[in-house]
């Protein structure tokens, strides 16, 4: 039984919990203003409306990135 570091982080701290919908919002709205290029302003934006116990690095550049591009691929473009 092996696992890669990534699994491995996985196990250890179990999967990461879904964003709420008003976070998925708050995120948007931030990358509509400040464009997708610019995380450092979409993090700082967003971060006020975290929910309760989130970690310190939940709205962090690389998490916003990766959450707004999983968001792209999952949402349909309207017709």
């Amino acid at each position: 039984f092996s696992t890669t570091s990534a699994e491995h982080k996985l196990l250890v701290i179990g999967a990461p919990e879904p964003w709420s919908v008003r976070e998925k919002l708050c995120l948007a709205t931030s990358v509509m203003k400040s464009g997708d290029q610019n995380w450092v302003s979409v993090s700082r934006a967003i971060k006020p409306f975290a929910e309760s116990g989130r970690p310190p690095d939940w709205f962090s550049q690389k998490h916003c990135a990766s959450k707004y591009s999983e968001l792209l691929e999952t949402t349909e473009a309207p017709k």
